[in-house]
C-alpha cells in the first residue's frame, strides 16, 4: 500500500482545510517545496498535490510552483485542482506530472474523461469526493445528487483505471476514514482505489490495507505529528 503525503496549495502556501472549507484554513508552511523535500527525506515516492485556488476557479493556478517541486524533489506527483480541459492535461503531463486528477469533469463532462482515458491511460485518475454518499464538485463547494458508487461504476465503463476516494466530511478532522464506504468501493470496482480523508492513526492505515486499497493519502495528521511518515511507510509495506 503506497503512502502518499498531501500538499494542499493555496496562494503559494502549504495549507490544510477543515472538511474542505476555505474559511477554515491553517497555514502549515510558507514553502511547499521545503515540505516536499521533507517528505522525500522520510522515504515517500509520491506526493499528492491539490491546487485549491485552481479547484475553486476552474483552472490550475499554481502550475509553476508544482514544476519547481518536481525539479527540486524528483518525486512522482499526482496533481488536481480545476483541470477541466484537454489542453491543460497535455500541458501538465509535458511538465512531468505523473497522474492527472479529474473530479468535476467526471460529473459534468464524462465524454472528456473517456477521451482522456483512451489517450493517456493510467495517467488519468478520477477523484470521488463525497459526503453522505453523494458526490461534491467544484472544489467541494457544490453538492450533487450523484451517488458515489454509481459514478464509480460509470467511470470504469468509460475507461477509468484508478480512483481516489475522499470522504470530505472527514477530511482534515483527524477522526477516522469512512471504512464502510471504502470497502464498498474497493469491492464494487475492479480497479485500484486510493483512500483519503480522516486518516489520523497507524491503525487506520492497517485497516485500509486490509480492505485492499492501493494507497492512502495522509494530510493533516502528518502536519500535526499524529502520524510519522516513516512509520506509516513501514505499515504500508
Amino acid at each position: 500500500m503506497e503512502i502518499i503525503p498531501a500538499i494542499d496549495i493555496r496562494k503559494g502556501k502549504c495549507v490544510r482545510l477543515y472538511q474542505g472549507d476555505y474559511r477554515r484554513q491553517i497555514i502549515y508552511d510558507e514553502k511547499p517545496i521545503a515540505v516536499a523535500l521533507k517528505w522525500r527525506s522520510q522515504g515517500t515516492r509520491w506526493i499528492h498535490i491539490a491546487d485549491l485556488d485552481g479547484a475553486a476557479a476552474g483552472k490550475p493556478a499554481n502550475i509553476a510552483l508544482v514544476e519547481e517541486i518536481i525539479k527540486a524533489s524528483s518525486l512522482s506527483i499526482e496533481f488536481g485542482g480545476g483541470i477541466r480541459q484537454e489542453d491543460m492535461v497535455e500541458e501538465l503531463l509535458r511538465k512531468g506530472i505523473k497522474r492527472i486528477i479529474l473530479s468535476t469533469s467526471a460529473v459534468e463532462n464524462p465524454g472528456l474523461v473517456k477521451k482522456l482515458c483512451g489517450k493517456y491511460g493510467e495517467a488519468i485518475v478520477v477523484s470521488l469526493d463525497a459526503k453522505d454518499g453523494k458526490v461534491y464538485i467544484h472544489g467541494w463547494q457544490k453538492d450533487t445528487m450523484v451517488d458515489v458508487l454509481q459514478l464509480s461504476r460509470d467511470m470504469v465503463n468509460i475507461g477509468v483505471r484508478r480512483f481516489i476516494f475522499t470522504d470530505i466530511g472527514r477530511d482534515g478532522t483527524l477522526t477516522e476514514p469512512n471504512f464502510e464506504m471504502v470497502g464498498r468501493l474497493v469491492n464494487g470496482v475492479d480497479v485500484p482505489v486510493i483512500a483519503a480523508g480522516g486518516i489520523s492513526k497507524l491503525e487506520h492505515l492497517k485497516r485500509l490495507k486490509q480492505l485492499g486499497v492501493e494507497g492512502a493519502i495522509i494530510g493533516k495528521a502528518l502536519y500535526t505529528g499524529d502520524i510519522d511518515l516513516g512509520e506509516a511507510i513501514l505499515v504500508g509495506g
